[in-house]
């Protein structure tokens, strides 16, 4: 009876053993997807003499905003969709698009407490990002212009444990996404407000 005892003593001692090092076990580390590109999609053509892209949000540089830790930041993935995607195919007028919003804001969220939190892989963050790009065409010549302007929202969490690398490879696959959801967005936008100007 002694040595049964002993036994499951044993036993309980390595069952609990196992179940913290499971609990504990760091998350498999995910490798960056790669900025977004839209180089291969066919271009926008817009009856204007040039198109101007200009930056009106400043990134705070501070908690809670998190989009200057990212290594690739929204507002970069933003002008890039608008050299891929536009082009100036006439002899007057300007487009000015302009990135009002590309933030990402970090919260943090409860965790669960008491022996339950010691074996709850908690949500350790929320990321809610924001996208807002405006674009005005004016035709000084013809006295023509337009407008449109989209914004998307997106909002992911990751696990308290996660790594560096997993960090960063949410960032990214959530800038691709948002990018994603603009690119459509924002082209039924100007088709359906800059109609006069596309050729």
């Amino acid at each position: 009876m002694t040595s049964n005892m002993a036994n499951l003593r044993c036993f309980l001692v390595f069952f609990s053993s196992l179940i913290v090092l499971v609990a504990c076990e760091a998350p498999r580390e995910s490798p960056l997807t790669g900025s977004i590109s839209f180089s291969k999609l066919p271009k926008i053509n817009l009856n204007v003499a040039k198109i101007e892209v200009k930056r009106i949000y400043k990134a705070p540089l501070k908690f809670p905003n998190i989009e200057h830790e990212m290594p690739n930041q929204l507002s970069d993935a933003a002008e890039r969709w608008a050299k891929d995607r536009l082009r100036a195919v006439g002899k007057y007028g300007v487009a000015s698009l302009t990135i009002d919003r590309a933030s990402v804001v970090e919260v943090k969220l409860e965790k669960v407490g008491g022996i339950r939190g010691a074996f709850t892989n908690n949500q350790g963050e929320r990321y809610d990002v924001v996208l807002s790009v405006g674009i005005e065409v004016l035709n000084a010549a013809s006295g023509g212009q337009a407008a449109a302007r989209t914004t998307v929202r997106a909002s992911r969490t990751i696990s308290e444990n996660a790594t560096v690398a997993e960090r960063e490879g949410l960032w990214e696959q959530m800038n691709n996404e948002v990018m994603g959801e603009f690119n459509k967005a924002f082209e039924a936008r100007l088709r359906k407000h800059l109609s006069a100007f596309l050729r």
